[in-house]
């Protein structure tokens, strides 16, 4: 069997999120269906993030088992013929039989994008915020998630799992957080080697907060040191978010 890995772009706000679900459409859904479609066995596709519903993504990766001899460059082709036109495969390539996309990933980053004055042809990737936000604010208390940080206020899910900690765990190692400001709109650009699910736009959420004046850095603190989902603000809106880069030990597009 041969191990390939692809490179999706998609536009999140059709789906449901990444991962298969029972009701509803879903981007994991949709990369099967194409291609056990065009190998004619059953193909499962693990991915690199499980973006949730109204999410998009410029970089993220999968990888799948086929006993196909197809080139990469026919796979990309023909799977961006089966694909809707808001999924692509952006690249396709042939890796080692144990590499996995979502375990072997050492770095991922994410991008919230907000914009302050109303934009009809880009409210499906931005979030509207018709406030006045300080960035001075919100970048004092983004430097409070910088590192190591027990994450659970700021997650859906009351455990995230990975066979690799070989325990239940919130742990986080954020690496980069900063914001930027062009033209009164804002950019959120985050880096850690894991997230929870609902992380960061319940991050962003807060610090929406806190540039509003609702919050102090303090009070953001405190809310991470409760670790209670409930003492933080409502999550920013999904259209915001972009899953930009997942970054591996090795030149994954480069073999």
């Amino acid at each position: 069997m041969r191990n390939i890995a692809l490179l999706i772009e998609y536009d999140g706000t059709a789906y449901g999120g990444w991962q298969i679900q029972k009701n509803g459409n879903s981007i994991q859904g949709i990369i099967e269906k194409s291609l056990s479609t065009m190998f004619q066995e059953n193909v499962k596709a693990i991915g690199a993030g499980r973006t949730d519903a109204g999410v998009h993504a410029k970089g993220q990766v999968a990888n799948f088992h086929t006993s196909s001899k197809w080139k990469c460059e026919k796979i990309q082709f023909s799977g961006n013929g089966l694909l809707p036109v808001d999924i692509s495969i952006r690249k396709a390539t042939e890796v080692p039989e144990t590499f996995h996309a979502r375990y072997d990933a050492v770095l991922r980053r994410y991008v919230y994008r907000i914009v302050t004055s109303k934009t009809p042809t880009e409210r499906l990737y931005t979030s509207f915020v018709p406030f006045t936000l300080s960035v001075d604010a919100m970048t004092e208390a983004t430097s409070l998630i910088l590192g190591t940080n027990d994450f659970r206020s700021f997650t859906k899910h009351a455990s995230e799992r990975s066979p690799k900690l070989h325990d239940e765990t919130f742990i986080c190692n954020v690496s980069r957080a900063s914001w930027t400001m062009e033209h009164q709109d804002l950019t959120f650009v985050i880096e850690a080697d894991r997230f929870l699910y609902g992380m960061v736009r319940a991050i962003v959420g807060a610090l929406i907060a806190v540039g509003r004046g609702r919050l102090s850095a303090s009070e953001f603190r405190a809310i991470m040191e409760t670790g209670e989902r409930r003492n933080a603000p409502m999550s920013a809106p999904a259209a915001g978010l972009t899953l930009d880069e997942v970054i591996y030990a090795f030149d994954l597009w480069g073999r």
